[in-house]
């Protein structure tokens, strides 16, 4: 391209030498670096070059400015797609100083002159209902095929469904509701139905939809009606959903007004959505196998899932908080000898990361199990599994104490034991003034 030549053009007002512009600054800004060139075979010299352009960040904003500086052009010219390429940046800082309210008159302008991704944002952004069922009714009809233009049809028949920004239509609700596919219909009845609180459309996802025959189940839950909601459980069930394979089996386990307690038929739900990696049955199926309840007990299969369960999650599905639980579980069997050895250091290692005090991942939020922050301190004290260190005791049963609840015996253990070491200066300094605190925690709970 001859750069000279689209500046001169730009600057007369060619709009089109504008656009070739502002998108060659934009690729430029992306830069050559490493990452585009993974997999391919390079010299030293090339990749010392890349190194070199990969630090030069000034040059990148400078190509930043100088394509939403064409881009503006463009836009002030009238472009449409230009109008909502200068919103976008306006928002995110791209080239220039970040300005959401003059983002959002640019979208404003966009979507006026017909450009239908800033339709999009104008209909999500704006506060008046009237405003975006105008929106998105316009970018529905004009957006490209694509996962935009389902969810823009979506808002539409919703917006019908209840009466917002228009009056309300069913039968334009049901014409727009026709237009996608079947998954993004059932799912836009199940939201009509929670807003409108009809009842109608969420049959209607029903009879198709596993996700909606889970909340017609809850629904009876709510209502106390558990023979009508293991009905609609099991349909979701048949339909392959291990979620409410799950659900089966805890009313199974726990037996419910009208649903006689059976473990074995628990243990058969359980097992069948495990079989699908779901994450909370495999920990209850291991549970019963701890347990014998439903299935003869396995300590050495209980612990081999809990094991599984403990050290990777990559591959399972389900609430990953409930990991903890398995954690909990395996560091108890180590610690007593269930179904494997007995190893102190690794028992420590397991209860660490059971009481959330270590992470397998590094994107993990599991649930803190005080328990298990308790059992960390007791091995610290007493020198099992690691070298004794009562100032790391002292540490955990401090924290034992600020996650529990007051009502179990390890959370008043823990404030006797931090009690005694204070009054006895139990490998820390004598404090007879912090044991008296310490022992009317321990009063106050009684």
């Amino acid at each position: 391209m001859n750069e000279q030549k689209l500046i001169q053009d730009a600057q007369s007002g060619n709009v089109s030498a504008m656009l070739e512009l502002a998108e060659y600054y934009a690729e430029k800004s992306k830069g050559g670096g490493i990452d585009d060139k993974v997999g391919d075979v390079i010299s030293m010299e090339d990749f010392n070059k890349m190194l070199q352009a990969q630090d030069e960040d000034n040059d990148q904003d400078e190509f930043k400015s100088l394509a939403y500086k064409y881009y503006r052009m463009a836009a002030e010219a009238g472009n449409a797609q230009a109008m909502t390429e200068v919103a976008r940046r306006l928002y995110d800082g791209i080239g220039v100083e970040k300005n959401e309210s003059e983002s959002d008159e640019w979208y404003k302008r966009g979507a006026e002159a017909g450009e239908p991704s800033a339709m999009r944002v104008v209909a999500f952004r704006s506060n008046d209902e009237v405003e975006k069922f105008k929106w998105f009714k316009c970018s529905a009809e004009l957006l490209e095929p694509g996962l935009n233009k389902q969810d823009s049809i979506k808002q539409t028949a919703i917006n019908y469904a209840c009466g917002r920004g228009t009056e309300k239509d069913i039968a334009k609700a049901e014409e727009w509701l026709a237009k996608l596919d079947e998954q993004t219909a059932n799912s836009a009845r199940m939201e009509i139905s929670k807003i409108t609180g009809e009842s109608s459309w969420l049959k209607q996802a029903a009879e198709t939809s596993p996700q909606a025959m889970i909340e017609m189940a809850e629904n009876f839950v709510q209502e106390n009606d558990f023979v009508n909601a293991l009905k609609w459980y099991k349909k979701a069930a048949q339909k392959g959903s291990p979620d409410a394979m799950s659900l089966v089996g805890d009313i199974y386990y726990v037996g419910e007004d009208g649903i006689e307690q059976n473990y074995a038929e628990a243990f058969y739900w359980y097992s069948r959505a495990a079989r699908r990696d779901y994450n909370m049955a495999r920990i209850k199926c291991a549970l019963m196998f701890y347990r014998g309840r439903g299935v003869d007990k396995n300590l050495e299969l209980a612990f081999k899932e809990f094991d599984k369960i403990s050290w990777t999650q990559e591959k399972f599905f389900g609430p990953f908080r409930f990991n903890s639980v398995a954690r909990y579980y395996a560091a108890k069997m180590s610690e007593n000898g269930e179904g494997c050895a007995e190893d102190p250091a690794e028992t420590l290692e397991r209860y660490k990361i059971a009481g959330g005090l270590e992470r397998i991942q590094p994107y993990e939020s599991p649930r803190r199990i005080p328990k298990a922050i308790y059992k960390v301190a007791d091995a610290y004290f007493l020198g099992e599994g690691a070298r004794q260190n009562f100032a790391k005791a002292r540490h955990f049963y401090e924290k034992t104490f600020s996650k529990g609840d007051g009502k179990t015996p390890y959370h008043r253990e823990a404030v006797k034991k931090l009690m005694w070491m204070y009054e006895l200066g139990e490998g820390i300094p004598q404090n007879r003034e912090k044991a008296a605190e310490w022992r009317d925690k321990l009063s106050t709970e009684d």
